[in-house]
């Protein structure tokens, strides 16, 4: 069976400070707090603000009131050392397990780059924390940071470079010619739109051509991922790609609804009038990601024998399709509510095109 029977496409801290002395930490090594975290010169290197953490004077209320526990916000260079710190004082906060369909990945503590971290510690302890190395400031995280200023900046003598974009691509001239744009459909060049999200769906142009080969489909283009199949025959995940090679069939002979060979459960799923199931793995790495592992996807024709537009996407992972929104042309996109709020919190993405296995990738002759 061609490879290309089957693809599917789815697009898927400003601070304010007092002069202050904080107290000896288990780690050698004292901290003052400057008058304004703008004392730092611009130019200040990593280990200048090291040496001289800032402490948020307002924790120490937490201190010589007794309240018992702080919520802080640290800044570091080292969260690793930060973490060793919390774990000897017991300050390192539990983790939320995962929710349905869910998985947690163990990752790395980073080392060497700024970052932080926000955690409760008991408010006797607060005053060490600017002695661990690498902190660069300790916030409280209860109160809201003050604005340096609201001072407007002074005007400018020049005006930004895009203030004559419209005269640039010469849009101006458009305007003057009584072109508007009015009625016409926008293409936005970007890779990072998800028309999964609920103020994006249905908002998605479409083929209106009848006598396209593409009519019903969204209108989408992603040439990279074009260049890959039409140079190299490649698509997810032989290769880094939004197209995903479903190319794979898969039957149920006995009508059990089980797959023979994956073994995915299809109870619920438009039956195949082929009798033949393509199956493949969603392309996005972001999902895979926030899934804790591949995502299966599959193709059934079950509108028109050997037509197949309708794609699942298991987003849950749990190898049962029936529980998924089925994408098809006129309702494209696919989501998981993991919370019952009646909206999509993990987004399946968009499928503008399956290939018959005659016709070429949209746009691409």
């Amino acid at each position: 069976m061609a490879r290309n029977q089957a693809l599917a496409l789815v697009l898927l801290m400003i601070l304010q400070t007092v002069s202050v002395t904080v107290g000896d930490s288990d780690y050698e090594g004292t901290v003052e707090t400057n008058s304004h975290p703008d004392a730092h010169q611009h130019d200040a290197n990593l280990q200048q603000l090291e040496s001289s953490p800032w402490f948020d004077p307002e924790l120490l209320e937490d201190v010589y009131s007794g309240n018992g526990n702080s919520r802080v916000t640290v800044i570091t260079n080292s969260l690793q050392n930060l973490e060793f710190w919390q774990i000897e004082n017991g300050a390192l906060e539990e983790q939320v397990g995962p929710g349905p369909g869910e998985s947690l990945i163990q990752q790395e503590t980073s080392d060497g780059r700024i970052d932080h971290r926000t955690f409760w510690v008991d408010s006797e302890l607060v005053q060490k924390i600017p002695g661990i190395p690498g902190v660069i400031a300790v916030i409280d995280a209860q109160v809201a940071p003050e604005p340096y200023s609201i001072e407007p900046f002074d005007k400018p003598d020049f005006l930004p470079s895009t203030v004559t974009t419209g005269q640039l691509h010469g849009a101006t001239d458009a305007w003057e010619s009584g072109y508007s744009g009015e009625g016409l459909i926008v293409a936005v060049a970007d890779t990072g739109v998800d028309f999964a999200h609920p103020d994006l769906n249905g908002t998605q142009a479409r083929v209106t051509f009848h006598d396209s080969p593409y009519f019903g489909w969204p209108l989408m283009l992603d040439h990279s991922s074009m260049y890959s199949w039409m140079v190299h025959g490649e698509a997810y995940p032989e290769r880094s790609s939004w197209y995903a090679d479903t190319s794979i069939i898969d039957l149920d002979n006995n009508s059990d609804g089980i797959l023979d060979n994956s073994g995915l459960n299809i109870t619920g799923v438009n039956m195949s009038i082929s009798g033949e199931y393509h199956l493949g793995e969603h392309p996005d790495s972001t999902l895979r990601s926030r899934q804790g592992g591949d995502v299966p996807i599959l193709v059934v024709d079950d509108q028109e024998y050997g037509h197949y537009k309708t794609v699942y996407a298991d987003l849950d992972r749990d190898g049962e399709f029936g529980d998924e929104v089925p994408m098809r042309p006129g309702e494209e996109t696919s989501g998981l509510d993991t919370n019952g709020d009646g909206l999509w919190d993990v987004s399946g993405g968009l499928v503008y095109w399956v290939s018959d296995g005659t016709l070429g990738v949209p746009y691409g002759d």
